[in-house]
């Protein structure tokens, strides 16, 4: 698997991955337009963005053995419950969390949830803790699959949900990178010297 250059950097505060100096856009700023196509109002998938950074630090903190429980937000609780109940329930060994990677060809970035090696397969696992799985996890996966440089890793989605269970799903949609590029295009398109 492709490690992220060392010259990659990320600026959490303004979300942005830059290249030796050289922004790039985010596989999640490139599929932003079609979060819109599901209907649902800016100001709440802003809300539950936020909320959704908390989880992920949770299992990221998590999966890295240094997560202090006693001060975890008693709201993001059950959401840690079904990451780790995910994890017994396929025996799964996260073998990367909160992974940068780089698609030079292409000029993207972003950071993958984490790799989660099932059965003596890695595969590559978003985690997700919205009320519906959006349709746009498929484009996303694929974004980050070509970034890591697996572009035939096995991709799944993890949903975690408030009463700390959880629903998963392979994504296998081949038509997942083509709408990535597509999305990828029209962002490059719409911002030529970004």
């Amino acid at each position: 698997m492709a490690c992220a250059a060392p010259d990659l950097t990320f600026d959490a505060a303004s979300h942005t991955y830059r290249l030796g100096g050289v922004r790039m856009p985010s596989v999640t700023q490139i599929l932003d337009p079609l979060q819109e196509l599901d209907g649902i109002p800016r100001h709440i998938l802003e809300a539950a963005a936020a909320f959704g950074t908390n989880v992920h630090l949770a299992c990221h903190l998590s999966n890295q053995g240094v997560l202090d429980e006693d001060a975890l937000d008693p709201a993001l609780v059950p959401y840690l419950t079904g990451w780790r109940t995910f994890l017994s329930d396929v025996s799964g060994v996260v073998i990367g969390s909160e992974v940068r990677v780089i698609n030079r060809q292409l000029r993207y970035a972003g950071t993958l949830d984490s790799l989660v090696r099932i059965k003596g397969v890695t595969e590559l696992v978003d985690i997700k803790a919205t009320a519906a799985i959006p349709r746009t996890v498929g484009p996303q996966t694929a974004g980050y699959a070509h970034a890591l440089g697996e572009p035939r890793i096995k991709r799944r989605v993890v949903q975690l949900r408030r009463d700390g269970t959880y629903r998963s799903e392979r994504l296998t949609d081949g038509a997942d990178w083509n709408v990535f590029v597509s999305a990828l295009n029209i962002h490059t398109w719409r911002h030529p010297h970004a």
